[in-house]
């Protein structure tokens, strides 16, 4: 049986030992590992998913290729940023990370290009936790799992197949592992998201965050028309430049 408190705790120290701790413009693996452990403030959902090998089967490296250039294609159209990923599942195959996706649009996109899952993530807080991400693992619109937990320390970059990867980095959710069965992130007594406190004394920084915090709220609404939420993207975007320059003077 695998020591869930060991398995966290390396987790942590992974976020702890990295060098820069920018929440706003860094890129690489520590981005993508700060955006799944939710310590990006302004990222309330992630999506996973790919266009290559629909129907689960092989297809031919430059058939993958042009599926998912349509599928970056159909996302940026929608207004939503794009982080290539590597990875290997019996196979080399690509897919992408999206910041601030539906899960209605995640599916959607996955039936159209004839997946047979799709990952999707909610940040979520509990009564005296963190906020933590909790993934689903959506087979056509239904979601079979889900996992609390991601994982990027030295045993994801021990696995020879499943796993996604950034820069060389892997990492992985373990959806259908026992071991990981309730397993839960905590981050100690350690904060490094945006908090109420954080932003006092500094009013155009506070102003910032909390249109982020709107339009990524307005952005995630279902009922709302693809056009509006087009738009709040468009704005969560621009409001996070402004708030990068303002924090890097």
């Amino acid at each position: 049986m695998v020591d869930l408190e060991k398995t966290i705790r390396k987790l942590i120290g992974e976020v702890k030992g990295s060098d820069r701790m920018s929440l706003i413009n860094e890129g690489g693996f520590s981005r993508v590992r700060q955006m799944m452990l939710g310590l990006v403030p302004t990222i309330d959902t992630l999506g996973i998913l790919t266009a290559q090998n629909p129907g689960g089967v092989r297809s031919t490296p430059a058939e993958n290729k042009e599926a998912n250039k349509n599928l970056m294609g159909d996302l940026i159209t929608s207004n939503y940023g794009v982080i290539p990923i590597e990875g290997s599942y019996g196979g080399p195959e690509n897919s992408f990370l999206i910041p601030n996706m539906t899960k209605a649009d995640a599916i959607e996109l996955g039936i159209k290009y004839g997946q047979e899952a799709v990952i999707w993530g909610l940040k979520v807080s509990e009564k005296n936790s963190e906020p933590f991400f909790r993934f689903e693992y959506i087979e056509g619109d239904t979601t079979v799992q889900t996992r609390d937990v991601s994982l990027g320390s030295s045993s994801a970059q021990e696995r020879e197949d499943f796993y996604s990867a950034k820069k060389g980095r892997k990492f992985w959710i373990p959806f259908f592992d026992d071991a990981y069965e309730g397993a839960k992130f905590t981050q100690g007594n350690r904060t490094i998201s945006f908090t109420p406190d954080d932003l006092t004394g500094d009013p155009k920084i506070e102003s910032l965050v909390r249109k982020i915090n709107k339009h990524v709220e307005l952005s995630l609404q279902e009922s709302r028309t693809p056009k509006s939420r087009w738009h709040h993207r468009r704005l969560i975007k621009e409001y996070k430049k402004r708030l990068d320059k303002s924090l890097h003077k």
